[in-house]
């Protein structure tokens, strides 16, 4: 589970949206790179702003860290639900990207292994353990 850290800006948190923010947020750590797990940090902040417009009132803002990068949606919507799954979509298309760049392809490893051990094996002109002893 990332560590999440859910605040309120004119608008008071109960346990019910804490509780989803927490299944739905942190629901993204599936999508993150093994060796980042442990070390992600997410800070959600949810604002009621009275003076924006009536469709987008309510907003959610998280912020992911990551180590070589911070990922960073804000969305708002009608309700907090509806802003909060955006900024979980708009969180994942990043992830991947993020992910993309961070993880090396694994088919390209087992290639240069197999190279390199297939050179070293076959190559008659480097001497081996067992020449030159009688």
């Amino acid at each position: 589970m990332i560590k999440t850290d859910v605040t309120g800006r004119n608008y008071e948190l109960d346990d019910k949206i804490v509780k989803y923010i927490e299944e739905k947020l942190g629901g993204l750590e599936k999508y993150l790179p093994r060796r980042v797990r442990g070390t992600a940090q997410m800070a959600v902040v949810l604002i009621d702003d009275a003076n924006g417009r009536e469709d987008n009132r309510y907003v959610c803002d998280a912020v992911l860290n990551l180590p070589g990068a911070k990922l960073h949606s804000s969305e708002g919507a009608i309700n907090m639900y509806a802003s909060i799954d955006i900024v979980d979509a708009k969180l994942h298309a990043q992830l991947r990207t993020y992910k993309d760049k961070q993880v090396n392809e694994p088919r390209r490893g087992r290639m240069l292994t197999r190279l390199m051990g297939r050179t070293s094996e076959t190559d008659p002109a480097t001497p081996t353990a067992t020449d030159g002893i009688e």
